[in-house]
């Protein structure tokens, strides 16, 4: 199942907080632990320094395109050809089997409008985060009324490759992720009740920022 040279990747979860993401190749796996590569930050690429006693939500994905979870915990470093770290294992019968997504999501910046469905707050416009075809994640303005749960009329424009699609969607907070560091605070939206017209262009442009991103290196 779980194989030595697969890629391992690594989450730092904290309440209210998006979680940051790693990646790392298994070098090693032994009954109880692994030994694996210094983890590089999924968004910068760079290796990073953990303290032992971290505690990461770790997840692979086989060649069968089916995923497993694990609470792992790093226990220690070893320097070998090249410096590597410890982490917990609990083994392989012990490991989560995870549904993969129902719709594929990518990062983008697209235009989008918010408008309340019961005057709880002023419309506003903003920039997605990441898009699919159940739903999207917004950038929050400084001062906002959203809250977990609230239900919301959300328009925005794809920029498909042969013309603009104009998407109107009634959607649910999922939850207010709080920005850090000077970064606004961002909201997972998942659509109720999408048409299947709207449903198919979502895909289309999807596939479409999927296909830029291969060409460019970057996915």
């Amino acid at each position: 199942m779980i194989k030595i040279g697969d890629t391992l990747f690594l989450e730092i979860r904290k309440p209210g907080q998006e979680p940051q993401k790693f990646h790392c190749k298994i070098e090693d796996i032994r009954e109880d632990h692994l030994l694996v590569t210094y983890p590089s930050n999924t968004h910068t690429n760079k290796s990073e320094f953990f303290m032992v006693g971290t505690k990461f939500y770790a997840h692979f994905t086989t060649k069968d395109k089916i995923t497993y979870t694990f609470h792992t915990e790093m226990t220690n470093r070893k320097k070998e050809q090249i410096p590597l770290l410890i982490l917990s294992f609990p083994g392989e019968t012990n490991l989560e089997k995870i549904q993969r997504r129902e719709f594929v999501r990518v990062e983008t910046a697209i235009d989008v409008s918010i408008h309340p469905t019961e005057f709880q707050f002023q419309p506003f416009t903003t920039i997605t985060s990441d898009v699919s075809a159940g739903g999207c994640a917004v950038i929050m303005p400084e001062r906002h009324q959203l809250k977990a749960g609230m239900e919301v009329d959300c328009w925005m424009v794809l920029p498909l490759k042969e013309h603009h699609k104009y998407i109107n969607q009634k959607a649910k907070v999922i939850r207010i992720i709080k920005g850090e560091n000077g970064k606004r605070d961002k909201a997972p939206l998942q659509f109720l009740s999408i048409s299947e017209q709207d449903k198919r262009n979502m895909l289309r442009f999807c596939f479409e920022e999927q296909l830029m991103l291969k060409k460019k290196g970057l996915l």
